[in-house]
């Protein structure tokens, strides 16, 4: 069973927030959502189920179809593979190498990092 988490259909997608430290989540890479508690959310993290706190979270009813940038780590995440790519200024589209897809880059949120 744990490999089929992977592939149900998720309705909502997490990955961990900017300011968020210590946690099994990359940084950038959407998870599959399970389920959603009062103030927990069940994620699939590398083929297993992992409980954190919403409040860890970002949460999307749809798969993000843009690259995530980690600007003070200075890479993007796929949005389709999660494939970490170093990078200097984002393009307008970039592929990637991994999965071959082409996407877009997300606006950049206006806040200085911690």
């Amino acid at each position: 069973m744990l490999e089929r988490l992977d592939r149900l259909a998720a309705g909502r997608w997490a990955r961990l927030r900017d300011d968020m430290r210590r946690c099994r989540l990359r940084r950038g890479a959407w998870y599959p959502v399970l389920s959603l508690g009062a103030d927990e959310a069940v994620v699939v993290v590398r083929h297993e189920s992992v409980i954190l706190p919403q409040v860890y979270l970002d949460i999307v009813t749809t798969r993000p179809d843009k690259w995530t940038v980690i600007s003070a780590e200075r890479y993007a995440v796929c949005p389709n593979c999660a494939q970490r790519v170093a990078l200097g200024t984002p393009p307008e589209r970039m592929r990637c190498a991994r999965c071959s897809g082409v996407f877009e880059f997300e606006p950049q949120p206006e806040y200085s990092a911690p």
